[in-house]
């Protein structure tokens, strides 16, 4: 979720201060119908709201839990590569690691404890929780399994693959500069 321009609010960001100052989790944008990518690192620390499944539940119980799968590896390998290698530059930072291999592991180990943990908490709550395998369902699937919110499987597409997109050795050093001094903002 973006504000204008140039302070994006990172709902990652929200939950952690909400729940920080004992507030519920989406408190300052409850209106919203669906929330991800709510992760924030600032090279110091990471937090991810997803975490906050557990709370976001008990303040609103009537929440549907969308989880996103994926070859475990292949997302691991996905998370390296993004912002060419900025992400896990930062990953490494917050965490006190040395290299890539620690950072793997510890991305492994977070992997699958979170599936563990989701799966355990929504056991008696069957149909609030959504697992949806990115490699092997469609969006067919995806709007089946939610059909109270009048989805379009039309309307889903694949954005930001770069998984079979080459890019010219001068444009891969274009988008990697770009990455890695574009400003950032980590305000909460």
């Amino acid at each position: 979720m973006r504000d204008r321009w140039p302070v994006p609010r990172r709902a990652g960001a929200v939950i952690r201060t909400n729940l920080e100052a004992g507030r519920r989790p989406l408190e300052t944008f409850e209106d919203y119908v669906f929330y991800c990518d709510l992760m924030v690192n600032d090279g110091r620390h990471t937090y991810d709201g997803a975490d906050a499944f557990r709370e976001i539940i008990q303040h609103y119980p009537g929440t549907i839990l969308l989880l996103n799968l994926r070859d475990r590896e292949a997302w691991i390998t996905s998370r390296l590569r993004h912002g060419h290698g900025e992400f896990a530059r930062r990953e490494m930072a917050a965490r006190g690691l040395s290299d890539e291999a620690a950072l793997t592991e510890a991305w492994r180990t977070d992997w699958d404890a979170r599936l563990s943990a989701v799966r355990a908490h929504m056991a008696d709550r069957p149909g609030q929780l959504v697992e949806f395998d990115i490699d092997k369902d469609s969006p067919a699937d995806l709007v089946a399994a939610l059909p109270r919110y009048g989805l379009n499987p039309e309307d889903f597409h694949d954005i930001g693959n770069s998984r079979t997109r080459r890019l010219s050795p001068l444009m891969r050093r274009l988008k990697a500069e770009i990455a890695h001094r574009r400003p950032r903002f980590f305000g909460k």
